[in-house]
């Protein structure tokens, strides 16, 4: 038997997905990870104001939403 665990799963009935600790979903080179602590790390975010409203965006290292 497999010791593997799901780390990223679909809730049942849903449309969300939940992350476990040690998990990582990606997203167009940007990574969210769940790490051991359980707490959200965000890494591959643009460094540059992108200017499309909403958007993430690494500000100096502060996470910032984008007024385009």
């Amino acid at each position: 038997m497999s010791d593997y665990a799901t780390k990223v799963h679909r809730d049942l009935g849903g449309d969300s997905l939940t992350i476990d600790p040690g998990g990582t979903v990606n997203f167009s080179g940007v990574a969210f990870t769940v790490n051991a602590a359980g707490k959200l790390v965000i890494t591959g975010l643009p460094t540059a104001d992108p200017h499309v409203v909403g958007q993430l965006y690494s500000n100096g290292g502060a996470l910032t939403v984008s007024a385009g």
